[in-house]
């Protein structure tokens, strides 16, 4: 049995993964309220 192009599941695009920043918890601010060197506050890495 051939495959036709037809018949394959559509593409998703797969939203990325992120994970919250582990230094500022995910406020993009460390304690001082500067911009978080460690996600560059985007509270993701």
């Amino acid at each position: 049995m051939t495959e036709h192009p037809d018949d394959r599941a559509p593409l998703v695009d797969l939203a990325p993964q992120r994970w919250q920043c582990c230094h500022c918890g995910g406020t993009g601010v460390d304690s001082y309220a500067e911009t978080c060197p460690h996600c560059g506050g985007l509270g993701f890495c």
